[in-house]
């Protein structure tokens, strides 16, 4: 409660302060419903439940170049709380707070500190987790170099502090990110340091010809991570047909797993990547790929329009690099999701997947059964 207090004098104080024009406030209610049966065992009951994520967003411009932005959150699964009497808001915290400098010292610079979302590229590497009902936000610094031909981001991201005095535990990211600044066609490269493990290589995508485009991303892993060698390698490509009425893709991506007869880690993480976008919506991979490595066809279907509902679809074909007593079979995957728009601020968000398990268990759900999902989420933006 005292929390909540807090938050209601400081939104007060921040309006008296600040004139309308250069305070502005706004927000997010989103309520999502999921019924869960994904542990492939029949004999076991569905699990049910409620989520629910409130976002107050406070933006100010107090000084020409010069920004603000506060992002308050409150996430919770419903009826988690001590009984309905609890009113120590044990779920509310600083989701993001960060400062940002434009023309630093009248140069082509910007700094971005504070506590904030890092969204790099597809997000397939470094993603603010949105789907999540808490969401992934960094401590640290971003300075961006701005330039007719390309914009380069230099960060320093701080993920775990120990408070030892010689930081020897303490876990850092640091990175640059580099883009050409190419009309209709973007084109990046990376660099990524988490630890002593190192992650680099490109994104490009863009139209190859009229309705036709292309997206492509590829990176390597190297360094040593935990006193062991890495070596992972990952690609994705994917085709996009624009037939009008919707939009067909077609592509493949592939996480390279452990081989068994090598001495190094060649299993390639994903880092801080938003994976909910790409490796089927019931969320299995890639953790549960493990050291086999993860090899996903994929078809989808997106932009269709009936009655005012977007309807999307997507099928994974799932296997992995390396086979697990004869096996390189995890499953298909059958993702569908509608969209509905009840006016400029509702939402209404509805999906249901399935999953047709193959003969390789995937991380601890060793059942042998299909398994399904389904959930509808309300969203609200003020």
């Amino acid at each position: 409660m005292k929390k909540i207090t807090l938050l209601i004098v400081l939104i007060s104080i921040t309006g008296m302060l600040y004139s309308e024009s250069a305070f502005d406030v706004s927000g997010q209610i989103r309520h999502r419903y999921e019924f869960s049966d994904k542990d492939f065992n029949n004999d076991t009951g569905a699990d049910t439940f409620s989520l629910m994520r409130t976002r107050l967003n406070l933006g100010f411009e107090p000084a020409e170049d010069l920004k603000v932005f506060v992002q308050f959150q409150d996430s919770r699964k419903m009826g988690e709380e001590m009984g309905t009497m609890d009113g120590t808001a044990n779920y509310f915290d600083l989701h993001q707070g960060f400062v940002t400098i434009n023309n630093f010292f009248n140069l082509p610079l910007s700094l971005k500190l504070g506590r904030y979302e890092v969204i790099y590229g597809p997000q397939r590497l470094m993603g603010a987790v949105g789907w999540s009902n808490v969401g992934r936000s960094f401590d640290g610094a971003t300075a961006s170099f701005h330039h007719p031909i390309a914009d380069i981001d230099l960060f320093n991201l701080k993920v775990s502090e120990t408070g030892l005095i010689d930081d020897v535990d303490d876990v850092w990211v640091r990175g640059a990110y580099g883009k050409l600044n190419l009309e209709n066609y973007t084109t990046q490269a990376f660099f990524i340091q988490d630890d002593e493990r190192n992650t680099y290589g490109m994104y490009a995508s863009g139209e190859i010809m009229t309705n036709l485009s292309h997206e492509t991303e590829f990176a390597m892993q190297g360094g040593t991570l935990n006193g062991e060698d890495v070596k992972g390698l990952f690609y994705a490509f994917n085709l996009t047909y624009d037939l009008g009425m919707f939009k067909i893709t077609g592509g493949y991506d592939h996480l390279s797993g452990n081989d068994p007869e090598t001495s190094e880690s060649e299993t390639f993480s994903t880092l801080y990547a938003t994976n909910h976008k790409y490796y089927g919506f019931m969320d299995y991979f890639p953790t549960g790929a493990g050291a086999l490595g993860l090899n996903d066809i994929h078809v989808k279907l997106s932009g269709f329009e009936i009655a005012g509902v977007k309807l999307n679809a997507a099928y994974h074909i799932f296997t992995s690099e390396y086979e697990s007593g004869g096996d390189s079979d995890f499953g298909n995957e059958l993702d569908l999701t509608c969209v509905k728009k009840y006016n400029d601020n509702v939402s209404f968000v509805g999906g249901y997947s399935m999953f047709t398990k193959g003969g390789l268990d995937i991380g601890s759900n060793i059942g042998e059964d299909n398994s399904s999902w389904f959930y509808l989420m309300t969203i609200v933006n003020f």
